[in-house]
């Protein structure tokens, strides 16, 4: 382990497989940063992943909100929208990524999935979904069957 490595692992009071988990992390360090609470006592790493979650949140409500924009934006053109546009916005208007999603987070244990309605995610909003996956370095387990 390196200087820099076995300075980390103190500063974050974490063992050297822990760190490695930070590099499967897609987003910046200063926007998960930005999640996190401070001024604190000390820095955990279960504050970075927790932190990386919350950017995950943040970016996947941001797809939520475009696309239901999208869908009203072609309601309003069109006076209405076909029967499954229709039904695609009525569940994207329940979607609530605060409460939807949630995690454990332990070190090398740690997981997150969907609380509720993933498999509206999944169906409507798999980019999105998939982008949390990549840039969080985590599954998100649930939602793979329907409701």
């Amino acid at each position: 382990m390196s200087g820099a490595q076995s300075l980390l692992c103190e500063m974050l009071s974490c063992g050297s497989s822990d760190l490695e988990m930070l590099d499967r992390i897609g987003y910046g360090w200063e926007e998960i940063l930005d999640q996190m609470d401070w001024p604190r006592e000390g820095l955990d790493f279960n504050d970075v992943l927790r932190g990386a979650v919350s950017v995950g949140i943040i970016k996947l409500k941001e797809s939520v909100d475009e696309k239901i924009l999208v869908l009203e934006a072609a309601e309003n053109i069109h006076g209405m929208l076909e029967p499954e546009e229709a039904e695609e916005l009525e569940a994207l208007r329940r979607l609530k990524p605060d409460d939807d999603i949630e995690g454990d987070f332990n070190f090398l244990a740690t997981h997150v999935w969907f609380k509720n309605n993933g498999p509206v995610y999944r169906r409507y909003l798999p980019d999105a979904v998939d982008e949390f996956e990549d840039n969080v370095g985590f599954f998100l387990t649930g939602g793979e069957g329907d409701d």
